[in-house]
């Protein structure tokens, strides 16, 4: 059953430390020099606890070296996993990187044996380390397959410069598959459209700011975000503020709401709780629900906690924008992106035995995931020729990373595996290899001539004081297979 917001942080059992995590993170580090690993944890925590006050006052300062994004994942798992060092937890990183070592913890006792598995660590935690997305995403695909009964997996060695090569050959009885492995980030496009939707939301803030005025806009794009007017929603606030009759609108380009914000939840919490600011249990706070399948934005005049300055202990004013994009030209841009990974992956496969793709996204807030955009997708695939290769199957693995607001949990991940069947071939679904790469069993599986998307469906939060626009309902809800852990809850801190 979904919680109701209110609720406040336990005031017991927060000493429990995450045994898989921890696991996971001493095996990669088992591959680095003892003295150079500890210089590189050494800087990553000076340069994390000096960027503390600036983040707190509103400043940009890094807060890490992105050239060792590695050490800086490291770092963040350690503070989610580890009591003793969980003065360093940072929710806004921590939540798409704790469920990625808790799954490599658990998968590590069949992962140990792979062949060839060793160099690749070694390079991810070494000149792969300013992207560590990558090599994470080839173990975790590696460990899918391993305990999912392919008996031998074996890494193939690079060789850069010479020849183009896949990631691993797997074998389980007379089946042998080439896998090639694609983490994507956001593309170029999806990039743009974030930052054009903060660009519309900043002047949002700057007006709630100036007239001392805390209001909730929530708004899901008809149109591609680069059609609209800078004063877009700026003008729809102003309006609001003038005629709060005019709080809903519904035109060509969008529909949405703004409203007041109703303080009661966030005051009543705040009042036990200090809550990381910006993080979606704030929002959560402010709005009354937090809207996964939305972006968000979240601007305040805020008191920093004495001993946690990136928490909240007061607010006096704040301003949440949340907004979606619903727009078929801007996920049929999205979908052309998806097309050109797979063709540069399809470089990368023998041609002596049959191919699978893995395309990796992290699905933030839920933008990337949706049921339009998995059918522009099949359709791509549709027509997709792999010259060169034997190209079977394409996975499209959507990672979604929570920030979770139940009481009780601190790790959450929905996961949506789409399949896509490439070209005529006769090989049957059975022996396509796995489902999903986070679950130790698949959903609701629905097939088709070209696509098998598997699915299961997660229940929506509560909502309250008044539903918002964007709180998504079990109808609405992206596909998905969902991971749930279960601990104690960290997206607040008690005060006793």
């Amino acid at each position: 059953m979904p919680s109701h917001p209110f609720w406040v942080a336990q005031r017991h059992d927060q000493s429990w430390n995450d045994e898989s995590v921890l696991s996971a993170i001493n095996w990669l580090v088992s591959f680095v020099e003892h003295a150079d690993w500890s210089r590189r944890l050494e800087a990553v925590r000076s340069a994390f606890r000096a960027a503390q006050q600036p983040w707190a006052g509103g400043g940009l300062s890094p807060l890490f070296d992105p050239q060792d994004a590695m050490v800086w994942y490291v770092f963040q798992a350690n503070a989610y996993a580890c009591s003793s060092d969980r003065e360093d937890w940072f929710e806004p990183a921590s939540f798409r990187i704790a469920p990625l070592f808790r799954q490599l913890g658990q998968l590590l006792p069949l992962l140990q044996n792979v062949t060839g598995i060793g160099e690749r660590i070694e390079r991810l935690m070494t000149s792969g380390r300013s992207q560590p997305d990558q090599g994470l995403f080839e173990l975790l695909v590696a460990g899918a397959y391993r305990c999912r009964g392919w008996k031998t997996i074996e890494f193939v060695r690079e060789r850069p410069g010479i020849a183009k090569t896949h990631e691993f050959n797997v074998t389980a009885g007379r089946r042998k598959w080439a896998v090639e492995c694609k983490r994507a980030n956001r593309s170029g496009y999806e990039a743009q459209e974030y930052v054009r939707g903060q660009v519309l939301a900043k002047q949002v803030h700057d007006l709630c700011r100036m007239r001392n005025c805390s209001l909730v806009l929530e708004v899901v794009f008809k149109v591609e975000l680069s059609e609209i007017d800078d004063d877009y929603l700026l003008s729809r606030s102003k309006a609001f503020l003038k005629d709060s009759r005019r709080a809903r609108w519904v035109d060509p380009q969008s529909h949405g709401q703004v409203r007041h914000v109703d303080w009661r939840l966030a005051q009543a919490v705040l009042e036990y709780d200090d809550v990381f600011f910006g993080s979606s249990r704030m929002i959560e706070l402010l709005v009354g629900a937090y809207a996964a399948n939305a972006d968000h934005t979240v601007e305040a005049d805020w008191t920093p906690a004495r001993r946690s300055p990136l928490h909240a202990t007061a607010m006096s004013r704040a301003s949440v924008v949340s907004w979606r994009s619903a727009s078929e030209d801007a996920a049929r841009r999205k979908a052309r992106h998806f097309k050109s990974m797979v063709a540069e992956a399809t470089q990368q496969l023998p041609d002596d035995r049959p191919g699978v793709i893995h395309v990796g996204y992290e699905a933030r807030d839920g933008n990337s995931v949706d049921k339009l955009r998995h059918e522009l997708n099949a359709a791509e695939m549709l027509t997709f020729e792999p010259r060169g290769s034997r190209l079977r199957w394409v996975y499209g693995n959507y990672l979604s990373p929570e920030h979770t607001n139940a009481p009780n949990e601190s790790c959450a991940l929905s996961e949506t595996t789409a399949t896509y069947k490439i070209g005529k071939h006769r090989t049957p679904l059975r022996y396509r290899v796995i489902y999903c790469l986070m679950l130790d069993k698949a959903g609701l599986v629905r097939t088709g001539d070209s696509v098998a998307l598997v699915e299961s469906r997660k229940p929506c939060h509560c909502i309250a004081p008044g539903q918002p626009l964007l709180a998504a309902s079990p109808a609405s809800e992206p596909n998905s297979c969902f991971l749930e852990r279960r601990l104690s809850a960290l997206s607040h801190i008690n005060r006793q």
